[in-house]
């Protein structure tokens, strides 16, 4: 069972550490492989922008949306098939279309590491990695939490 309290902190802890790096990832994918989260029609991801790219045929896992102290925070988790350098390109092209202050940025075969923080505001960050479980497949968490 999953222990959110476990998880948000230390979610938030490694958002907050501010790593840099960047990595070039594949060619740009087409749109027609990932939906929006609002398009999902998604329980509890209320604190999300509704307009996050989800890979289409994506199995959501867990979310989750908290108000904690007047502050807004939110966890998704999903299991897709689709390559890290396509998650990791459309995550790229989302966070500078949206113009977010960026962090990190590390995509390579196996692992995606993507966050900033937002003065005043929020704090992002989209972590995937490969399924050992799953050849050829990943898991993604995302979290939006509110500073």
């Amino acid at each position: 069972m999953f222990n959110k309290k476990f998880v948000f902190p230390m979610l938030a802890l490694f958002t907050a550490a501010g790593l840099s790096g960047c990595s070039s990832s594949g060619p740009g994918t087409g749109s027609e492989h990932f939906r929006t989260l609002a398009q999902e029609s998604v329980d509890q991801a209320e604190y999300l922008p509704g307009d996050f790219p989800i890979p289409v045929g994506a199995g959501i896992t867990f979310t989750d949306g908290e108000l904690v102290g007047g502050k807004k925070s939110s966890m998704l988790i999903f299991e897709t098939e689709e390559s890290m350098d396509a998650l990791g390109s459309t995550y790229k092209e989302y966070v500078k279309a949206k113009e977010l202050d960026r962090g990190t940025q590390i995509v390579d075969s196996n692992n995606l590491i993507i966050n900033g923080k937002v003065q005043g505001d929020y704090s992002y960050s989209i972590i995937g990695s490969s399924l050992d479980t799953k050849p050829g497949g990943a898991e993604v968490i995302v979290t939006w939490i509110e500073n």
